[in-house]
């Protein structure tokens, strides 16, 4: 009686193990490291625009699309005092021209997370963690520099859903549709 359940355990964890391994990897690829000009430095304030647009899904399946037209945009570069896998947490934010919504890029050692303040509520996706090597599948990424600025260019390619917060009354989600295109010019000095 003990062998087949102890079989019966082993099957279901392998198999909750083969699940969630899935779904992560469905949102994540291997990262490459971002060749920004600004990678290695340990702090700093810079400002710029950002341009674009962002197609949104919501919770409720209606689309928006969020225009970025030389809009407000900044680069934090935020010194990590541990220096585990990065020197520092480059921290890129945008805004719509209404000013009204804000979008949040973050990029530490090989990993990235992308976030967005829609109708009230943040919704985001992370890959910086503990391992700090994957990178969010269907979102790319090119940096284009020249003296006085660098652009960041992001590309959505296929669907990313990012959630609202844990600590939110009703977990709801949102989906980044594919041909979201935003481009942010960052000034060097």
């Amino acid at each position: 009686m003990k062998k087949p359940r102890i079989l019966i355990i082993t099957l279901l964890i392998f198999a909750s193990f083969q699940c969630f391994g899935q779904e992560y990897s469905s949102r994540a690829i291997d990262g490459n490291g971002f060749d920004s000009v600004f990678q290695n430095m340990e702090s700093g304030n810079f400002s710029g625009t950002i341009n674009g647009v962002l197609i949104v899904r919501d919770s409720e399946n209606k689309e928006s699309l969020l225009d970025f037209q030389g809009s407000y945009a900044k680069l934090e570069i935020e010194k990590d005092e541990d220096e585990v896998y990065d020197v520092s947490y480059k921290k890129y934010t945008g805004k719509t021209t209404s000013g009204k919504t804000e979008i949040k890029y973050e990029t530490y050692a090989y990993a990235n997370s992308i976030g967005i303040e829609f109708k009230g509520e943040y919704y985001d996706l992370s890959l910086i963690d503990g391992a700090c090597d994957l990178v969010i599948n269907g979102l790319e990424y090119s940096y284009k520099s020249e003296n006085s600025a660098e652009y960041l260019i992001i590309r959505i390619t296929k669907e990313i859903e990012l959630m609202n917060r844990y600590d939110s009354k009703i977990r709801k989600a949102i989906k980044l549709l594919p041909n979201s295109t935003l481009v942010l010019a960052i000034n060097r000095n």
